[in-house]
């Protein structure tokens, strides 16, 4: 049994980035370039959604207007909206290959694999030479175990988009991956039917989860479990004294610093916790002094997707089944490179996708969202001297925001103050507004399930 989510493009979705490049006649210039105006697409792609959206306001409705005004609402975190406008485009022109696009994408987030390849590859059919269809399509490719389409298609993607400099280094980062795992199963789980719970411990002063792991039989290390971690990460440090093979550089994006830092990729023959050993995977790795003295690694529980993972806070352990447990609030949520995200109203009046975030240790909200709410930098007072730790480093740019209330689908709970920090790195990963982050704090007293293969969160207090 392989887990789902250890395949060619383990860890490497953040090359995902949704920038249809759209075809429009250009106007030869004095010194022989070619100058167009700025399309629909060009402002997606550097996230200028208001502009955007108003450039679309004032065009005629067609086909194709109304499929990105889909994707306006798409990026704002709005998928109802979303998904109502890329159906009203196909109503009016079944061939227009950016809303079929963008039902894939919408498919893709609840896991719907099928669906979402049926999608992508109508928009391919119908625009074939757009290179962006071929990276979505290559991630569901991937998620169904197909993995030699999902190779060519990221193949197909460089001949279509050699100059892309942000986008080619993570394509050929995914096919490199790939080849370091040539003949055999890349992510194979062997464990009982039933593993035995994985006890975690907390560390003095540190309200998180660590549990012990063990990389190709040397241990044990102590990792993070993060539900938060796009990707399972160890430290260089460790990577370094366990003589790992580096297979592929990566992109990894997270809190702190910038929010993005490079991740060089290594190649384990096992990693081992409780009863649970997975073969043959990719590993990213983290240099950051802070986290090195607490931490050996990151553990994303998407690492164990095979199975329906259940984080019990209150008795410190996980839990691993094959079967989803009865009873319990069953909460739908979206599934984003291995982040699970649930719906959010923030003080009655915004709503918004908040990340659920074991290894952060409090509820935070984005900068967007404060901002909504009417705090921002120049705010007086709002600005604390407080840096808040992570993969890229320290970031001080940190706001307290009060009187927050904020409704979940599993509780409504007033806050006297929240942090806001910049999430717009970890919203340009997911392609969509992350508005905030349920912490730690908010999870300890739940036994939290965790279905990555359909898409859902379920609590029992």
């Amino acid at each position: 049994m392989s887990s789902r989510h250890l395949l060619v493009l383990t860890a490497l979705t953040s090359l995902f980035v949704s920038g249809w490049t759209g075809r429009i006649e250009g106007v030869q210039g004095a010194a022989g370039q070619v100058s167009r105006p700025e399309t629909f697409a060009d402002l997606l792609l550097k996230d200028e959604i208001q502009k955007a959206e108003a450039r679309l306001a004032a065009s005629p409705k067609t086909a194709e207007t109304v499929a990105f005004q889909g994707e306006v609402e798409y990026r704002k975190g709005r998928f109802e909206q979303a998904d109502a406008l890329y159906r009203s485009a196909l109503q009016m022109n079944e061939k227009t290959g950016r809303a079929h696009f963008g039902l894939g994408k919408l498919a893709m987030a609840r896991m719907k694999t099928a669906e979402a390849v049926k999608s992508f590859n109508r928009a391919i059919e119908l625009e074939p030479k757009e290179p962006i269809y071929r990276f979505y399509i290559a991630d569901a490719l991937a998620l169904q175990k197909k993995l030699k389409e999902a190779e060519r298609q990221l193949q197909e993607y460089l001949k279509l988009n050699p100059g892309d400099t942000d986008r080619v280094p993570m394509a050929r980062a995914a096919l490199d991956i790939s080849a370091a795992f040539a003949g055999v199963e890349m992510g194979q789980v062997d464990a009982p039917q039933q593993p035995a719970p994985i006890k975690v411990q907390q560390m003095p002063l540190l309200p998180f989860q660590f549990a012990e792991v063990f990389i190709n039989g040397r241990g044990p290390f102590r990792f993070l479990v993060d539900t938060g971690a796009t990707q399972t990460v160890l430290t260089q440090k460790v990577a370094t004294s366990l003589g790992l093979k580096k297979i592929a550089t990566n992109i990894m994006f997270g809190l702190g610093g910038e929010g993005k830092v490079d991740s060089p990729i290594y190649r384990a023959d096992t990693l081992k916790i409780g009863d649970v050993t997975v073969k043959n995977l990719p590993l990213g790795t983290v240099s950051n002094p802070l986290l090195e003295l607490v931490m050996d690694g990151i553990l994303g529980p998407s690492l164990l997707a095979d199975f329906i993972v259940t984080m019990d806070y209150p008795r410190n352990q996980i839990e691993l089944a094959r079967n989803v447990p009865n009873g319990g609030l069953v909460v739908p949520a979206w599934f984003f490179s291995g982040l699970l995200l649930v719906p959010t109203e923030v003080n009655g009046r915004f709503k918004g996708n908040f990340l659920i975030d074991s290894g952060a240790d409090t509820t935070l909200l984005a900068y967007s969202m404060a901002n909504n709410l009417g705090v921002n930098k120049n705010t007086p007072g709002a600005s604390v001297d407080l840096p808040i730790g992570g993969i890229g480093g320290l970031d001080d740019g940190v706001l307290m925001v009060s009187s927050v209330t904020l409704k979940t689908p599993f509780e409504t709970k007033l806050y006297e103050k929240v942090m806001a920090i910049e999430l717009k790195p970890m919203s340009g990963l997911i392609q969509t507004e992350l508005s905030g982050v349920i912490g730690y704090d908010a999870l300890k007293s739940y036994r939290l399930t965790l279905d990555y293969q359909r898409a859902e969160i379920r609590l029992n207090k």
